[in-house]
């Protein structure tokens, strides 16, 4: 039998600690066991790629030689972590001398690299691993009635999966014209102007087509749509007031969940109706 660690050490971890909370607690419930994976190094994603490449590599291939020392494949709770240990992973089966590098690096921790780790998606373990018509079978609470706006961003990967599991738990999906513009995560620390004119824009997109809530699943989004939407409010002129949540949230809801803390709610800005 498989055995599973949870990635925890996402980027914005502080803001977007919930989707930790959520994907724990989905797991706990589907009875998929999957610990915390330990003394893990943190994700810096693809903009710390860009900066640093090496940095982002060492990080990478650290996490990996971490769960392959237990045995383990990775689930990863959010989009950013998942496509960082992907694409270090080809990276480093691509490039002799960028593998070389990492090799010497990593067995001064005392750990050897390994790429055959599996690092899956939460949305891929409901679909993989727990199975689509299991999760239809446990919906307690649709979703018929709700209008759901996904931002994808210049995501690629996982996005007919998402769509699959809102569908699966009667979720109405809309779409809008900024569901794949950039959030403004990458230049709000130059110009939080025009980040989050940005990131206002979506939102007002979102609610304009009649959305009730959005989902996204990379923290980074996230971080910029929730904990900032009173200051998105002020940059756009317009009231948003728009929830935000993982897919892992809406699932445990669907399931029946309605305790806050376990669902991560109680550490959003943005209260919710739902539930």
């Amino acid at each position: 039998m498989a055995q599973y660690r949870v990635f925890d050490n996402i980027i914005e971890k502080d803001k977007a600690s919930s989707y930790i909370v959520a994907a724990k607690e989905l797991l706990t419930q589907l009875k998929i066991e999957a610990p915390v994976l330990l003394n893990t190094k943190s994700d810096i994603a693809a903009e710390g790629k860009a900066l640093n490449e090496e940095a982002f590599l060492y990080n990478c291939a650290y996490n990996l030689a971490l769960a392959k020392a237990q045995n383990a494949d990775i689930i990863c709770v959010e989009d950013s972590s998942y496509t960082s240990l992907n694409v270090a992973k080809i990276m480093l089966l691509e490039n002799c001398e960028l593998k070389d590098a990492v090799i010497s690096r990593l067995k001064k921790d005392n750990l050897n690299l390994c790429l055959d780790i599996k690092v899956l998606h939460v949305n891929e373990v409901l679909r993989d691993v727990f199975g689509y018509k299991k999760l239809q079978e446990m919906i307690k609470k649709p979703f018929s009635n709700f209008n759901v706006a996904i931002f994808n961003g210049n995501k690629t990967q996982n996005l007919e999966t998402n769509d699959t599991i809102l569908t699966l738990l009667g979720a109405n999906i809309v779409k809008f014209a900024t569901q794949n513009d950039s959030d403004g995560y990458e230049i709000v620390q130059v110009s939080k102007e025009l980040g989050e004119k940005l990131a206002g824009k979506i939102m007002l997109d979102a609610f304009d087509n009649a959305a009730d809530f959005i989902i996204t699943n990379d923290s980074r989004s996230f971080a910029m749509f929730e904990p900032r939407q009173k200051s998105l409010e002020c940059c756009v002129g317009r009231d948003i007031a728009l929830s935000v949540f993982s897919t892992a949230q809406i699932v445990l809801m669907a399931l029946g969940n309605e305790d806050k803390s376990k669902l991560g709610l109680d550490s959003h800005k943005v209260a919710t109706t739902l539930i």
